[in-house]
């Protein structure tokens, strides 16, 4: 019959304690059930445990009345939720209660992240569909700033400016499309796709130098590739600067003799 409390015991509870004030209840409850498997495993005196019940006990009327718990334990909101009991001898039964407790939190939890990624869902979703219907009805400001809303509210997402970019070019608006798969590179200048975007769009507007300026990014960036120098070499020859054009594909051809880009322009550039 140990005249202490077991140090672990102690801090257990004393640590469910300062959770729940802390409102981490999920935590506060996984401790104390913890602690109180410990105490069914042990004998004390009763002057050992006094101090240990009565935590516990003013733990327990503190969680009764959380607000987190009145959906379980007060769900017609009668200020009178029900009770938790707490008997000697009874630990390990309690231990129980509170994991279950734990366990339908986890879960509400859980489904409380799923409503609220499908409410963020939709909320994009309707943002990008108002968007291209005022598009549609040939409202492009209107339409342009819906879809603009859509990287502000969902900037933290990654992708979404290489995602709004491609909405943008699929509607025809290729200068935005151009604008936005730009601020994509500078956001995340790992992602190919915004590169690739940004140089589509910016031959659509035949703006080549800017084109001409992201093959360069993805050079510093990616480094050489034979399929770079390849597209590079196709700008030049829309661009009718011959000679970039030849020097690209060469070395496009030098890394890889079946490169296809770089042998079409070889070819067109000896039908001239």
């Amino acid at each position: 019959m140990l005249t202490t409390a077991p140090k672990d015991i102690r801090e257990n509870v004393a640590r469910a304690v300062g959770y729940l004030r802390r409102d981490e209840v999920e935590r506060s409850l996984q401790v104390m059930s913890e602690a109180l498997r410990r105490m069914a495993e042990v004998k004390m005196l009763r002057s050992a445990r006094a101090e240990l019940d009565i935590q516990i006990s003013e733990f327990l009327s503190s969680l009764i009345h959380h607000a987190s718990m009145q959906s379980l334990l007060d769900p017609a909101h009668t200020g009178n939720p029900k009770s938790i009991p707490f008997q000697q001898g009874k630990e390990a039964a309690l231990a129980t209660v509170l994991d279950g407790l734990a366990r339908i939190m986890q879960k509400e939890a859980e489904h409380s992240v799923q409503a609220e990624a499908r409410a963020r869902m939709e909320r994009k979703k309707h943002l990008i569909d108002t968007g291209l219907q005022f598009i549609r009805e040939g409202q492009t400001a209107k339409g342009r700033a819906f879809l603009k809303r859509v990287i502000e509210e969902f900037s933290q997402e990654e992708g979404i400016r290489v995602q709004v970019a491609q909405i943008f070019a699929a509607a025809a608006l290729h200068q935005e499309a151009a604008e936005t798969y730009e601020e994509a590179i500078v956001k995340q200048p790992r992602d190919p796709a915004a590169y690739t975007g940004a140089v589509a769009a910016w031959m659509e507007l035949h703006e080549y130098e800017k084109a001409e300026s992201v093959y360069k990014a993805v050079l510093r960036t990616f480094g050489g590739h034979p399929s770079t120098y390849g597209k590079m070499a196709q700008l030049y020859l829309i661009w009718h600067k011959r000679q970039l054009a030849e020097d690209m594909a060469l070395r496009a051809l030098h890394d890889d003799p079946e490169q296809t880009d770089a042998l079409e322009v070889m070819a067109a550039l000896e039908r001239r």
